[in-house]
This record gives structure tokens, sequence and C-alpha cells, in this order.
């Protein structure tokens, strides 16, 4: 099927806003990325209580996301985009105005609960609105949104940084900004079709006949993830990404210390260097979505391979960045990095979304966010600054990042004994 066929079959608007709220959500963290340095100086507070705010915010998009893909699977999930949307463009604007920690805090948490429909809700909404033979395109296209916006997100930091007098605070004018677009999405979230859970698997079982609404109830939470635990790959693959989301969530909030402190770069110097390894991720998530359908239909366990290399790279690459002689040493390792993580999470979402039956397919994605921001993103937070204050930053995440990649790369390779039935099953939506 070519991608013209895949957006006829769905229509490009559902694509294009979820695509734009994944820039967003990127611009917005890597925005804040680059400031964290003149974050911590205006409110007077230290480097990991940033990196600490940064996680929180992570959280709560996990504790959110719970909520909201178990609201999803049984409610319109377009009307929830938009609402949770709404209540991110809201905290942006009051994070603008923020004075003190705790109203830092605060504003960073309630944007992160808006932000938790990403992972629930986003990606089942594009699982259900294109075919499967496309999916990973689609997918591809919606993942390169992160590098796009950690593309953008040190271009708009720089523009104020430069536009702006630093006694005035940039940052400020800068997140004051990013409400505008987070409220037009929005908006245009309330207005997308709702497709039909699983209506094009329904289609194939039905050998293409008239789609009939399912009529079994949604079972009840404690219900469902019971189900999900007996999906071994999916289990694993949580394990997994809870180890991961210690290098993934935590780390990169540290980089923006390390070009400051230790490679003397100042702000529009660090946006623009963030911005060029990013490119990295951008050109990974392009190759991961173009040949993804590809690679997933001959050989599903290629793609879960690849998706194993890729979490292992990730610890590795932060590690040797932390360390960089240079500026353009730290360049090049990021964007290899960046690209091979972006090409096998794409890869990853694949993986997952084939053995997750359609039925608690938004709640199985909230899993997902859970364990990447609280496994990862709090433990990580937890972990690296206890070691920060033992061997010192660097030390701390040359340890941390590979130690933790490794095992997230393990983990994920010990589900290749289960993909193929846990696939079938999830086809037929039977749970053994």
């Amino acid at each position: 099927m070519t991608f013209k066929q895949v957006m006829a079959a769905g229509g490009p608007m559902t694509l294009g806003v979820i695509f734009g709220l994944q820039v967003l959500d990127s611009v917005d963290g890597s925005v804040f990325s680059v400031f964290a340095p003149e974050i911590r100086n205006s409110l007077g507070v230290s480097s990991s209580a940033i990196a600490t705010i940064a996680a929180l915010a992570g959280v709560m998009v996990a504790f959110g996301a719970v909520p909201l893909g178990v609201l999803a699977d049984r409610r319109r999930r377009t009307t929830i985009a938009g609402v949770s949307t709404l209540v991110w463009a809201a905290s942006t604007a009051f994070f603008s105005l923020s004075q003190n920690l705790w109203q830092l805090t605060v504003v960073r948490i309630l944007a992160g609960i808006g932000k938790a429909n990403e992972g629930p809700i986003q990606t089942a909404l594009l699982t259900d609105t294109y075919p499967a033979t496309g999916r990973g395109r689609v997918l591809g296209i919606h993942r390169s949104g992160q590098p796009v916006g950690i593309v953008a997100g040190p271009l708009v930091a720089t523009v104020f940084a430069a536009l702006i007098p630093e006694e005035h605070e940039p940052w400020r004018w800068a997140f004051g900004f990013l409400a505008l677009p987070a409220l037009l999405l929005g908006l245009a979230a309330l207005r997308l079709p709702e497709p039909p859970r699983g209506g094009f698997e329904r289609r194939a079982a039905h050998g293409g006949g008239p789609l009939r609404e399912p009529t079994t109830k949604p079972l009840p939470l404690l219900a469902t993830f019971g189900q999900l635990k007996k999906i071994r790959t999916f289990y694993l693959a949580m394990l997994s990404l809870g180890a991961f989301g210690l290098s993934a969530i935590t780390v990169p909030n540290y980089l923006s210390f390390i070009l400051e402190d230790h490679l003397h770069q100042g702000v529009t110097a660090r946006g623009v260097i963030i911005t060029v390894s990013a490119l990295g991720g951008l050109v990974g998530a392009g190759l991961g979505g173009a040949y993804g359908d590809r690679l997933f239909s001959r050989s599903p366990k290629a793609s879960l391979y690849v998706a194993c290399a890729a979490l292992a790279t990730l610890g590795i690459g932060l590690a040797v960045q932390v360390y960089s002689p240079n500026v353009a040493t730290f360049i090049v390792v990021g964007m290899i990095t960046q690209g091979m993580v972006f090409a096998g999470i794409v890869t990853l979402s694949l993986v997952v979304a084939a053995v997750i039956p359609a039925a608690f397919r938004s709640t199985a994605f909230a899993v997902v966010s859970l364990y990447l921001a609280v496994v990862g993103g709090l433990g990580g937070a937890v972990l690296v600054g206890i070691a920060e204050g033992i061997w010192g930053v660097q030390a701390a995440i040359a340890v941390i990042a590979p130690t933790t990649s490794v095992v997230a790369g393990l983990l994920l390779l010990r589900s290749r004994r289960h993909l193929l039935g846990d696939m079938a099953r999830a086809a037929a939506g039977v749970i053994r």
C-alpha cells in the first residue's frame, strides 16, 4: 500500500494534528533543557532541583496517562486529547509567570498531566485511523515529531535569548509564546473524527465486510492489567522500558549543564548544539518509518532486534557525550545515538501495537508511559542525583546510562520467544 493510499484511508488531518502535538511536546521539553541553567539562576535553585522538576513532569505524564488510557478505551478519544492539550496550554502560560520553586513545580506537574494523552491516546488514534500495512510509516512520521521539536525547540530558545535582554528573563517569554500553538492544537484536536477501535483488524477478520461495533463491554481496570501481564512480549517490553527510561528521561536534562559547565557554551551556542544533534533523531525516525513496515512484514523478530540494539545504544552514547573533549565530538556522538534510538523506537511501537488487542490498546500505551516516567524518570532522577553527590555528574552518567541501557536491551531481547504467539493471539482477540 502506498503512502498516498494510507492517507486516503484515514485522512491527513488526524496525522497532521497529532504530529503537531508531538512536535510541540518536544519543543516544550527542549526549550526547558536549553534554558535550564537560566531557570536555575533565576529562581536560585540547584541543578538537581531543575532535573527533578523535569522528572516530576514526566511522572505526572505517566500518572495522568493511566486514567486517561482507561477513559480512552471507553469514551471519545479525540475529545480527551483536545481537553488535555488545552490544560497543557494553560499550564505553559502560567509557567512563564512562576516566581519560585514551588510555583514552578506545580505548573510543570499540571503541564505533565495535560501532556499525558500523548502515550495512551495519540498512538492508539493513529493505530486505529490508518491501515496496518502503513502503520510503520504513520508512526514514523508521528515519532519524527520528537526530533523535529528537539531541533525547533533550541531555535525558539535561541531566538528569544537573542531578542529579549537577559535581565528580562527570555525563558519566560519563550514559554508564554508556546502556550499559543498549544491552544490552537487543542482546539483542532476537538474537531478530529473518532476512528472505530480496531476497525482495520476487524474488517480483515470478517473478509472486508461491513464493520460492526463490538458488543462486549470494556474490562474493569484490574482485569485489563491482568490481561496485559499475560502478554509476555508486552510485559518484558515494559520492564525494558523502565530500565531504558533511567537513561532516556533523566540524563538528557543534564546535557545542557555539561555544555555550560564543562564545554563553556552559552545559551545561544547550547541551542545550536542541541538542534544539530537532534537532526540524527529526525533521520532515524524517517528511516524507521520508511523501512519499518517492510521489515516488520518480513520478520517481526528482526524489528525486535533493531529495537534491542537501539535501547542498548542510548546509554553508551550519553556516556561518551558527557566526557566529550570538544563540541564537535558531542554533536557527532549525539547525532549517531539519536538516529539509532529513534529508528528503534519506531520499530518497537510496531511490535507493541501488534501484540495488544484493540479493546485495551489505549490502556496498554498508558502503561508504557507509566514505566518510562515513573520507573525511568523519577527513579533515574533519584539514582543520578545520589550518584552525582558521590562521584560528580560526569562519572554518575557514565556509569548509570550504559548499564541501564544495556539491561533494557537484554530484557527486550528475552521477549523474542513469545513475540509470534502473542501476535497471533492479539489478532484473534484472545489472551491466554
